[in-house]
């Protein structure tokens, strides 16, 4: 697959469905490193497993965590721990949510300013959706949020396609075929919980097993 990065930075993203699943496809990356670890998108989801076991992930390969929520923290303290990461991570969660919280916070900036330095961005599904020019294709999937104060629907512009996880998986099996079926004018990249999509520079691989 070959990918446009919207940006006009270079810059290396690791997208997936389920890291637990997939996060020792780049553990010559993660092992020591420094890791900002954003769990906002799951702060009102019911089921949040996936927020344990990426923690317990990143422990098992060694990297400093630190967790930032970036809806309560101050810009000040995000902006610090973002400069001083060498990878920020997204888990999964609600998407409008969580793209509002960045719009909202300015955090989409600095993300894309971090990302400019050639820091690695680990987006986990909701994580990985948000990185699509415009996020309205998950809706089936997300709900927006009350309080959801965007005009729009945009998301970071960072790649030219739209990530669809969880494709053909329990219990989004159902879902996402019709998401793929309902936009068949979006270049949309579905990829199950065993996969993920690399992108370097202006690069981009599918990963992991089919």
């Amino acid at each position: 697959m070959k990918v446009e990065i919207k940006e006009d930075i270079c810059m290396k993203l690791f997208l997936c469905s389920h890291f637990s699943s997939v996060g020792n496809l780049i553990k010559e990356e993660i092992e020591m490193k420094k890791v900002v670890f954003v769990p906002t998108a799951s702060l009102n989801e019911g089921y949040t497993g996936y927020v344990g076991s990426a923690k317990k992930l990143f422990n098992k390969m060694g990297a400093v965590v630190t967790e930032i929520d970036i809806s309560k923290e101050y810009f000040s303290t995000i902006k610090s721990a973002f400069e001083d990461a060498n990878i920020i991570y997204f888990t999964g969660g609600n998407s409008f949510f969580l793209i509002d919280q960045l719009r909202q916070t300015g955090v989409d900036k600095l993300l894309k300013e971090e990302l400019g330095k050639g820091k690695l961005m680990i987006g986990e599904s909701a994580g990985a959706i948000i990185c699509a020019p415009n996020i309205s294709y998950i809706e089936r999937m997300d709900k927006k949020p009350e309080g959801y104060s965007q005009s729009d629907d945009g998301g970071l512009n960072l790649i030219d396609f739209y990530v669809l996880p969880h494709y053909l998986t329990a219990p989004f099996k159902k879902i996402t075929a019709t998401i793929l079926r309902e936009f068949p004018d979006l270049k949309i990249c579905p990829i199950n919980n065993h996969q993920a999509i690399t992108v370097d520079g202006r690069s981009s691989n599918i990963i992991g097993e089919q």
